[in-house]
């Protein structure tokens, strides 16, 4: 039996998967959001700004005083709620640590908030989408 090309059954492309990015701190974090924002568009993200309606949830810490760090730790922890109602009508699988915080203190962090899917430094930028995509996909990323 010949199979002609229309009749090659196609894989189904998977949906897009929606993320949010919440940016806490200055403005070098706006930029950095931004740029993060960019690269998740190009690797086929829709952006979406409630992470209600986000499947993965970056937040883009700071970590420069005290205060920083705790709502931080704080919107990360709530992020991480979102995950938890995931069974009950919410849509986050994943919850992603990036930004000053998670550079300064990554594998620290890491261990002190299981809450938070990964942490990542600023090393894995240039390659976000991929890392979100392994992330949600339940691989474990192991912060410096």
């Amino acid at each position: 039996m010949t199979t002609t090309e229309s009749e090659t059954p196609t894989t189904p492309t998977p949906a897009p998967l929606q993320v949010a990015v919440v940016t806490l701190g200055c403005a070098r974090n706006e930029v950095d959001s931004e740029e993060l924002a960019g690269r998740l568009e190009a690797g086929g993200f829709v952006l979406v700004d409630d992470a209600e309606d986000a499947a993965t949830v970056v937040v883009n810490t700071c970590g420069f005083v005290e205060a920083a760090k705790k709502d931080s730790v704080d919107t990360l922890l709530e992020a991480a709620d979102l995950k938890a109602s995931a069974g009950h009508g919410g849509r986050a699988q994943a919850v992603v640590a990036v930004g000053c915080l998670a550079e300064r203190y990554g594998k620290d962090l890491a261990e002190s908030l299981p809450e938070a899917d990964a942490v990542l430094g600023f090393d894995d930028y240039p390659d976000i989408a991929a890392r979100l995509r392994s992330i949600v996909a339940g691989e474990t990323h192991h912060p410096h």
